[in-house]
């Protein structure tokens, strides 16, 4: 036996209810892994999806740089950027996906001027209402990247707790309970036979009398 346990029916009534407790925790635990693997496997989709409406949105950007850029020069559309005073405040809460606690950005207050209009190049303005559109979809996909890389961690955890039950813990309380089932039915065995000696011993010092 692994651990030397005593064969005794207490320690084998208590292995066999530890055993049965462990085959609940590796369920459980599969389960959980189920649903770890589930939340990742849709924020990767919804990622994706994400990620190539930015593609799109900085594609849509640089073609109307480009047009702004044909508009006014290169020069002047520098200046004409450099001196716009736009901002975007960001501000990070605490979320839970699968009762995984992660952080989450969202905008919390934006001061986009159009500049653009105001040099009539219209080129401008577009070209900046689709670079906050990428600023906005950036933020998504950093929300998601950073839950998938917490719930990844999370199944990492759950994955070992599984393979040291699956491989070592059931596997040794079954072993400990079958030694010891095998000795106490040797025992029981030996208790018979030697009971069943004394019984003819005692039988045969009855008849000869």
């Amino acid at each position: 036996m692994s651990r030397r346990v005593i064969p005794t029916k207490i320690n084998l009534i208590r292995l066999r209810k530890t055993l049965a407790a462990a085959r609940k925790v590796r369920k459980i635990l599969e389960d959980r892994r189920d649903i770890l693997l589930y939340e990742i496997n849709r924020l990767v989709k919804e990622a994706n999806k994400i990620q190539s409406q930015l593609f799109e949105n900085l594609e849509k950007a640089y073609m109307y740089m480009d047009l702004a850029e044909a508009e006014m020069g290169r020069e002047y559309l520098r200046s004409a950027v450099m001196s716009a005073n736009n901002k975007i405040e960001v501000d990070a809460s605490i979320v839970y996906i699968a009762g995984i606690k992660s952080s989450e950005l969202s905008i919390l207050r934006k001061e986009v001027m159009p500049i653009g209009s105001l040099l009539r190049a219209t080129f401008l303005d577009a070209e900046m209402v689709y670079i906050e559109k990428a600023i906005e979809t950036i933020i998504l996909i950093a929300n998601i990247e950073n839950a998938i890389f917490r719930l990844a961690k999370e199944l990492e955890q759950v994955q070992r707790q599984i393979n040291a039950l699956k491989n070592v813990i059931i596997p040794n309380l079954e072993k400990n309970i079958k030694t010891i089932k095998s000795i106490l039915e040797e025992r029981d065995r030996e208790e018979f036979v030697r009971l069943k000696y004394f019984k003819e011993v005692i039988l045969g010092k009855r008849r000869g009398r």
